[in-house]
């Protein structure tokens, strides 16, 4: 009779730890990147008051990246795994 692969536990414990390893890799992998900037455009966008709220500083960043990107001196995202196949 053939045992079963996953009998032991180091092979149940090896096969798990794989499996994570490979779901992590992969979600990392999707991850969106930004790149660079040509220039420093999307900092000096627009201004915020210091007592600005988190989600108002937020807003206000992603508004000057979206004009960046519009004006073309910044790329589109993507994903991680893209500048790794070159």
């Amino acid at each position: 009779m053939i045992n079963p692969f996953f009998r032991t536990p180091g092979r149940r414990f090896i096969t798990l730890a794989t499996l994570a390893a490979v779901v992590a890799l992969g979600w990392y992998a999707v991850q969106p990147v930004y790149p660079r900037c040509k220039t420093y455009a999307v900092g000096s966008g627009s201004l915020v008051s210091a007592g600005a709220s988190a989600e108002e500083r937020e807003a206000a960043a992603r508004q000057a990246y979206e004009d960046a990107l519009a004006d073309g001196t910044c790329g589109p995202s993507h994903a991680r795994f893209r500048d790794w196949l070159g």
